[in-house]
């Protein structure tokens, strides 16, 4: 073989093995995300699903808004409504709420209840307050569904 042949040889593995190397650093990145399927049922009224994802108990706790993982705005219709959401491993939190007058905040009577409906991912009900981040947070490390029904 003359020297040239074996230099674009030695070029051609190098990008190759390159090349490799970004395919596995994606496969790592993808084991290291999970699916997480929101399902939220018993929506009385159409309007927009503000969902706010946290991963921080004291953030959460103050309501430091800068402070959430993930937060989103869905235009909904009555009934149900679903939506997978790729997220890594780790614990969080999930506060929703139907903003039925589109006025980007949730409404609530003198008494601070809530016109509105909203929900977090508590397995449990929690009334008369929000619930602590260990009440209502869950781990995730697989491919997991939350059920939601709003109250």
């Amino acid at each position: 073989m003359k020297l040239p042949s074996i230099i674009t040889l030695a070029f051609c593995l190098l990008i190759s093995y390159t090349g490799i190397a970004q395919i596995n650093k994606i496969s790592e990145d993808e084991k290291n995300s999970y699916d997480l399927t929101l399902n939220i049922t018993n929506i009385k009224s159409k309007g927009n699903l503000l969902v706010e994802i946290w991963t921080d108990s004291l953030a959460y706790n103050s309501d430091i808004s800068s402070s959430k993982t993930k937060s989103f705005k869905e235009n909904i219709d009555k009934n149900n409504f679903t939506k997978i959401i790729s997220l890594p491993k780790g614990k969080y939190l999930i506060q929703l709420y139907i903003d039925e007058n589109l006025n980007d905040k949730m409404d609530s009577n003198f008494l601070g209840i809530p016109k509105e409906q909203y929900g977090f991912s508590s397995k449990e009900i929690i009334r008369f307050r929000k619930p602590k981040f260990e009440e209502a947070s869950f781990d995730l490390k697989k491919n997991l569904t939350i059920d939601i029904t709003l109250q």
